[in-house]
């Protein structure tokens, strides 16, 4: 910007007085924190790419086994709504199945990103405490994707007609 020249402007002649055998180096702060985090932020674009990956590979594979589940339970669901179980009653049946998968996700995943989380943070000297938040925010993200992928075939699973069930 025009600070920074006009400051190189002032700086110049005094540099030539003091250091006439060397060039004048001026660099802005932001740019030795750029080099010397060049790697971090490589690093965290690369680790978000990859998240992002994960949750879709994650998300097709909950709607795939939601639509195969409602499927393959389809005489199950009709038979329990036949002896009056409500919608919410269905879906809870459902949804508890989809939830267990993401708790044992969560026991399998969330110890070890907490090791990992630890392992990448010990290199640096100041680090402010994280807590316990970003492995719950986590397992919430992983919750509504579960629920956002499955939402579909629950809707559906509760609108079965029995007669339609029974018929095929």
């Amino acid at each position: 910007s025009a600070s920074f020249e006009a400051l190189r402007a002032q700086l110049a002649p005094l540099w030539q007085q003091r250091f006439p055998d060397q060039p004048m180096q001026l660099r802005r702060v932001r740019s030795y924190f750029a080099e010397n985090y060049a790697d971090e932020l490589r690093l965290s674009k690369l680790l978000g790419a990859a998240s992002l990956i994960a949750i879709a590979i994650a998300a097709f594979g909950i709607y795939a086994l939601s639509a195969s589940s409602v499927q393959q339970r389809s005489g199950e669901i009709v038979i329990r709504k036949l002896h009056g179980a409500r919608r919410r009653d269905i879906a809870t049946l459902l949804g508890r199945e989809f939830g267990m998968l993401v708790a044992a996700g969560a026991l399998v995943g969330a110890p070890l990103a907490a090791l990992l989380n630890a392992r990448y943070l010990a290199q640096f000297a100041e680090r402010a405490p994280m807590g316990a938040w970003p492995l719950a925010l986590a397992l919430m993200m992983a919750l509504t994707v579960a629920l956002a992928a499955s939402a579909r075939h629950l809707l559906l699973a509760t609108r079965l007609a029995p007669a339609q069930v029974l018929r095929g």
